[in-house]
């Protein structure tokens, strides 16, 4: 049976050929604007003052780099402020729309886009931002333009070479969209319909550059590809995308057509559904031969060296991208180191013939060892002891215990001999185990901290948790949970007077038929606005933590604090470690529940704040897209919904749905 729910974003969409001015001027005039800004390249300037000679535009800003650096961002956005202005116009591609994105994130001022290439960022309400090499993307409502002015004779002048990568760039939107976190059936819709205008309109762009027949359907297209993308999430495709961009500082757009056959070659054969909807729309017999056969046609970019990537840089490349990719929640035909090892190669997706389907002898073995190089006396006598040592677990009564513990021998003697570890490495270990031992007590459990920083506990999560429908997703218990937490009636005060912004949190509890979950107990905890938990403290404080029970309807509700960002315990062993591999301690602001139900599977997650510039670096690898939430800034003197006054101050809310998978599950 279908069963799936669409969010649509609230936005403006005129379509029109040449008559850009008029439309613009119209949507200025909707907003009730006086006072506005407009972005432009300098390469798009005298167009942009063209557009825009109507309007009243009190500053024209035309610093504008891909990958929107932050210091040109904190640039533009001094601009705004010094000019008071009311609203911001960005004429140009991704990169002008991405500025006015991050200008409108931290002010909230209305933009109008008027895209000149097929990028389609102007129909999302994601953001990037590049700080030191490091791209990191966010959701917030804040930069969704209000409208979106789409005149196809804008981008007659965009050179047919940029108008290909462009488009394919549009086609990648599609293809992501087809399996990206939160895919649903119109998401799908959408993007077939998106590839197939793509495959009719880029040819004849290409054949005539100078006529509207193919630039309408490719323009019409890249707004298609770009609702499909915002709704289903961000898939592996441009989570390698955006980790390449933003440290090679390659260009957005050939970086995507490159990339893209290599994703579709990989991911394909473990989503049939996805793949036969791309190569219907591509009218071919497969999705990778009817991609490969328009690459052909299109003359498109073909290898990341030709845009200043060096082979040189691979290895770190493939390093940065794995924490990214094993971190995306869509289906994958095979585990992401495959993807490494073919990236190291520098091997090309064929068509027909997926890395699903090549023979296993085939592989490149990412790493060498000394391994490689032992005798076979020494060979021997390594395999003659772990055979020994698993044997000795032999007559163990429990067959689970025995499971276990000959799996722990078989790994560890494993790791020991792929590393040739030294006897100093052994008891150094050995050391740090007794420190992270000495440390833990009743009010801190460093073993707990070493397991979330080493990715175990999400493991572990990921293995018990499995996905269920469309139950809602598991994440780390954390080391800060106490039981027997104080109980709060519903729309009560978690804070008990910590330090913080309030912030409303309310939602509903269900099953995943949609039955409403009464009675369900919620236990929820946080840090207060220092990034401390209530034990943390020396003088027994109970606050940032609670519990309480849903009503007849399913529905909770409460008070606690906006999340902030704030650093794990790093003044022990683990934080040594940490320090030592150059990791950073910190995790993105989150907030934690616990939801427990009769005959449904207990829940542990967080919720973590949209536009944190930590949620791809969060240190115990806790964050998964489907809980990334907005959370809103209320202005103060705002009305609160149940009431309260909250004085002076500013407060936020936030609504997130928790859906329980049954027992067993």
């Amino acid at each position: 049976m279908m069963r799936f729910e669409h969010e649509s974003l609230p936005q403006r969409v005129c379509f029109a050929s040449g008559q850009a001015a008029a439309m613009l001027a119209g949507e200025i005039q909707r907003l009730g604007a006086s006072r506005v800004m407009v972005l432009a390249s300098q390469s798009e300037a005298e167009r942009s003052e063209q557009l825009t000679a109507d309007l009243p535009v009190v500053v024209h800003h035309n610093e504008i780099a891909m990958h929107v650096p932050v210091e040109v961002a904190e640039r533009a956005r001094t601009a705004a402020a010094r000019h008071e202005v009311d609203a911001i116009v960005s004429v140009g591609g991704g990169s002008t729309t991405g500025l006015a994105k991050a200008i409108a994130l931290t002010t909230g001022l209305p933009i109008v886009a008027v895209p000149t290439t097929y990028a389609g960022s102007e129909a999302t309400n994601v953001w990037g931002l590049t700080e030191r090499a490091r791209k990191t993307t966010g959701v917030d409502a804040r930069v969704l333009p209000r409208a979106v002015i789409y005149d196809p004779a804008l981008t007659l002048s965009l050179p047919a070479p940029m108008s290909v990568a462009s488009g394919l760039n549009a086609l990648a939107h599609c293809v992501d969209s087809m399996w990206g976190p939160r895919s649903d059936p119109i998401d799908r819709a959408l993007a077939q319909e998106g590839i197939r205008a793509l495959r009719t309109g880029l040819p004849s762009v290409v054949a005539d550059p100078t006529s509207l027949i193919g630039r309408e359907p490719v323009l019409y297209a890249a707004y298609l590809s770009a609702v499909a993308f915002s709704s289903a999430g961000s898939g592996l495709h441009h989570k390698i995308c955006h980790v390449l961009g933003g440290a090679y500082d390659l260009p957005h757009a050939q970086t995507h057509a490159v990339v893209l056959p290599y994703v579709l070659a990989f991911n394909a054969p473990a989503a049939p559904e996805a793949e036969h909807r791309i190569a219907t729309a591509l009218d071919a017999s497969t999705a990778l031969d009817g991609l490969q056969k328009l690459r052909d046609q299109l003359d498109a970019p073909r290898a990341l060296r030709d845009y200043g990537f060096d082979e040189s840089d691979i290895d770190s490349a493939v390093d940065a991208i794995l924490p990214a990719v094993r971190r995306t929640t869509h289906v994958r035909s095979r585990p992401t180191n495959y993807a490494a090892c073919s990236m190291r190669r520098g091997e090309a997706p064929s068509r027909g013939r997926s890395p699903a389907t090549r023979r296993n002898d085939d592989m490149m073995t990412e790493h060498r060892t000394d391994a490689a190089h032992i005798t076979a006396d020494q060979q021997a006598v390594e395999d003659d002891l772990v055979a020994t040592v698993v044997a000795s677990f032999d007559d163990t009564p429990d067959p689970r215990l025995k499971q276990l513990m000959q799996a722990v021998v078989r790994h560890l003697h494993a790791f020991i001999r792929e590393v040739r570890l030294t006897e100093q490495e052994w008891n150094r270990a050995i050391e740090f185990l007794t420190a992270v031992g000495n440390i833990t007590d009743d009010k801190r459990q460093e073993f707990v901290l070493l397991s979330d920083v080493l990715g175990a506990s999400m493991q572990t999560i990921a293995v018990n948790n499995q996905a269920h429908a469309n139950a809602t997703d598991a994440t780390v218990f954390g080391p800060f949970f106490v039981a027997d937490s104080p109980q709060i009636p519903l729309g009560g005060d978690i804070g008990s007077g910590a330090p913080g912004q309030p912030c409303w949190i309310e939602g509903t509890v269900t099953d995943t038929d949609g039955r409403p979950v009464p009675g369900a107990k919620v236990e929820v905890w946080e840090a207060d606005e220092d990034g401390l938990y209530d034990v943390q403290y020396p003088d027994g404080r109970v606050s940032g933590r609670a519990h309480f029970f849903t009503d007849d309807n399913g529905s909770y509700r409460f008070w606690g604090l906006t999340p902030t960002p704030y650093p794990i315990p790093h003044d022990g062993p683990v934080g040594t470690m940490l320090e030592a591999v150059n990791r950073s301690p910190m995790r993105a602001s989150h907030l934690h529940f616990m939801v427990t139900a009769n005959n449904l599977r207990t829940l542990v997650t967080h919720i973590f704040v949209s536009g944190d510039d930590l949620l791809t670096s969060d240190s115990v690898f806790g964050v998964k897209d489907s809980l990334v939430q907005d959370f809103l800034e209320q202005a103060p003197g705002t009305p609160t919904p149940d009431g309260r006054d909250p004085g002076d101050r500013s407060w936020s809310r936030v609504h997130f749905d928790i859906v329980l998978a049954p027992a067993g599950t």
